[in-house]
């Protein structure tokens, strides 16, 4: 998929401040100076969330000599695109970088001829609403820098294995929205140690998968049938390590910000999970507790 990204002049008409930067596919070479700029930018990507990313989507890269800019479009079984990663470093913002940026993610989304999403924060949504973006649920980002939880595992509860994940996956599916076995492995094989599956008569009713990342590891998705599991795989995760948390969590389910304040969380920042000409959400909003992550969807 890089291939469609390929090299291109940039449009002056639109971009005449900065018609000295070339566009070309973001490529394997250029992930250290990507975790460069999301680290500037102060989020938590690592080297591995790029390479994943670049694996399973397409990347845009602007340069100036150096990396200057780059966005991410995540193609999602038939049905999606998720945008993400549209960074521009500090002395070229207010260029009209990202604008650009965004417009040709959406191009690319609709010659795919698939829906395209993102989660965007309180500043992003005003720009994306007149663009045909529709909301569909808000979410918080939560920070622990030490989490209290109680120790033990409650029944039904057990650590996830590599033989869970083709079911773990067929049951996800029809929840998240598109099939994404290939992250789910991905990030059983970043922090197996807190991943954790919820089974009641042999069928399964949760699960919970984290990473790590550059700041803090980051516990992402949690798919759940209610309340309970929720809180009980998320215990779980919680008390099999150690260190700073982040978690994006959806703000419709509100027996969980009582119980992430108590473990020591506190809010960083909102989100809105948004579709472009869409008002339905195409996961189940009711069994998604957290997503996977803002660049993942």
């Amino acid at each position: 998929m890089a291939a469609a990204l390929a090299s291109r002049p940039i449009l002056k008409s639109a971009m005449a401040t900065i018609d000295a930067l070339t566009w070309s596919a973001l490529s394997a070479r250029d992930i250290d100076a990507a975790v460069g700029l999301n680290a500037e930018a102060g989020w938590n990507q690592n080297a591995a969330d790029w390479q994943f990313m670049l694996e399973q989507g397409e990347g845009m890269a602007v340069r100036r000599d150096d990396l200057v800019a780059t966005s991410m479009l995540l193609p999602r079984g038939g049905r999606f695109a998720w945008i993400a990663m549209i960074l521009v470093t500090a002395r070229w913002r207010r260029r009209g970088l990202a604008s650009e940026l965004m417009r040709r993610c959406l191009e690319r989304a609709a010659a795919l001829k698939l829906i395209a999403g993102l989660d965007a924060t309180d500043a992003g949504r005003q720009i994306y609403l007149p663009l045909g973006f529709r909301d569909i649920y808000p979410l918080t980002r939560w920070r622990a820098d030490a989490v209290a939880v109680k120790e033990g595992r409650e029944a039904g509860v057990r650590p996830m294995g590599q033989d869970d994940l083709e079911r773990i996956a067929a049951w996800d599916a029809g929840l998240s929205g598109a099939p994404r076995k290939a992250l789910l492995a991905h990030l059983h094989g970043r922090r197996p140690e807190r991943a954790f599956i919820f089974e009641s008569g042999g069928a399964v009713n949760g699960f919970v998968l984290a990473r790590d990342g550059r700041q803090a590891t980051q516990i992402g998705p949690l798919i759940a049938e209610d309340d309970e599991i929720a809180a009980a795989l998320l215990r779980a995760s919680l008390g099999a390590g150690a260190g700073p948390v982040l978690l994006d969590a959806a703000n419709h389910h509100g027996r969980l910000a009582p119980f992430l304040r108590q473990a020591g969380f506190r809010e960083q920042r909102g989100y809105m999970r948004m579709l472009l000409g869409r008002a339905e959400p195409l996961d189940d909003p009711n069994r998604v507790f957290l997503i996977a992550g803002a660049e993942l969807g």
